[in-house]
């Protein structure tokens, strides 16, 4: 006779998968509301877009100021960055990085201890775990036939887009209005067709402003979604058991919450100022690794002092977000020009294309970093 497995059985994990079917379309490290539709960029493109703004509802978002009242919680804002890892475990998943809501990320810690340890930058090893900077958007397409006039959600690298904006916007400051709804522009934006390792992919080539036809009334912020809560950040246990091996990413999800993460290899020592990550995303990596385990109360005291004889590989440095408002003297700047229109001497290890670029060198010379 069957044993009677009881009410108890469902309870909880029914509602939950009610939950779960109410977020919609799922693609890996986006959880998008149901009936909410994707934007995608395509190849030799031409399209015009309205970006729209959305209530920012994180504390950490990554482009808050406070003295500008960029980005508050409850402020209306048109783009929510992220960092996003790829080729994570044996099924080469995406991941959102923690750094991207202010928490450790332990994917970048190894890749910090890598460093450290002596690796180069343009090692296949390290190079392979920096995460990329991402932006998600709400746009509406316009006059197009593919997709309908509704919000669509668009996620495109800063690369590919968002710095073609700033420099569009830097030109003319008069367009910085364009996610406006009453006052905003129509984005008329065309790709170029690109490719890399085979796959083809666009690239932002020209950003041209429009005048709306009409404004938009406040009532489609109801239709608008909080961007801030479309990311599927896992936790810091479920990522590390990805990254490293062992247990599949939801059953640690179902552990508790609140405890401690088990610490696997490598651990990550404190680091020295001068020798700071400056690809490290999360402003978490800047403090000294509070859950570092502790060594054995019976260790050699000469162990520990052969420790600290032992000579630090010289690496290049590593610059986190509070060490980015120090500009290096003028005098270091001098003899370079960025082939990418970055700032030469400050704006070393900050985008994709500086892991490529031939004057990484004297870039980083230029800093006083190196």
């Amino acid at each position: 006779m069957a044993k009677k497995k009881g009410k108890k059985r469902f309870k909880g994990i029914v509602s939950r998968n009610a939950q779960k079917q109410q977020k919609g379309a799922s693609y890996g490290h986006l959880n998008l509301p149901k009936g909410l539709s994707v934007f995608k960029e395509e190849p030799g493109s031409r399209v015009n877009l309205d970006i729209l703004p959305y209530e920012v509802t994180a504390a950490n978002h990554p482009d808050r100021d406070d003295e500008y009242e960029i980005a508050l919680p409850g402020s209306l804002w048109y783009k929510r960055p992220y960092w996003l890892h790829r080729n994570i475990g044996p099924d080469n998943q995406s991941i959102v990085c923690p750094s991207s809501i202010g928490q450790k990320c332990p994917i970048c810690e190894y890749r910090a201890q890598l460093l450290k340890d002596g690796a180069r930058w343009d090692d296949d090893a390290v190079k392979a775990l920096k995460p990329s900077m991402r932006n998600l958007y709400v746009v509406i397409p316009k006059g197009s036939k593919k997709y309908e006039e509704t919000p669509h959600i668009w996620d495109i690298s800063q690369f590919l887009f968002q710095e073609k904006l700033n420099e569009e916007i830097q030109e003319n400051e008069e367009y910085e209005t364009f996610p406006d709804l009453e006052e905003g522009y129509t984005l008329r934006i065309r790709f170029s067709e690109e490719s890399f390792g085979g796959n083809k992919f666009a690239e932002t080539s020209r950003i041209d402003f429009k005048e709306r036809g009409k404004p938009y009334d406040e009532s489609i912020l109801e239709e608008v979604p909080h961007l801030d809560d479309l990311l599927e950040i896992s936790s810091y246990k479920a990522i590390e058991a990805m990254f490293f091996g062992g247990m599949g990413a939801e059953e640690i999800e179902d552990e508790d919450e609140e405890e401690k993460p088990i610490r696997q290899k490598p651990t990550r020592s404190k680091p020295e100022p001068e020798e700071e990550d400056n690809d490290d995303v999360g402003e978490e990596e800047d403090e000294p690794d509070e859950e570092e385990d502790e060594p054995d109360e019976d260790e050699d005291d000469d162990e520990e002092e052969d420790e600290e004889e032992e000579k630090p590989v010289k690496k290049p440095p590593v610059r986190t977000k509070k060490q980015e408002t120090k500009k290096p003297k003028k005098s270091e700047k001098k003899g370079g020009k960025c082939p990418h229109g970055h700032k030469f001497g400050e704006d070393c290890e900050e985008y994709d294309e500086c892991d490529e670029c031939d004057k990484w060198e004297d870039c980083i010379d230029a800093s006083g970093r190196g």
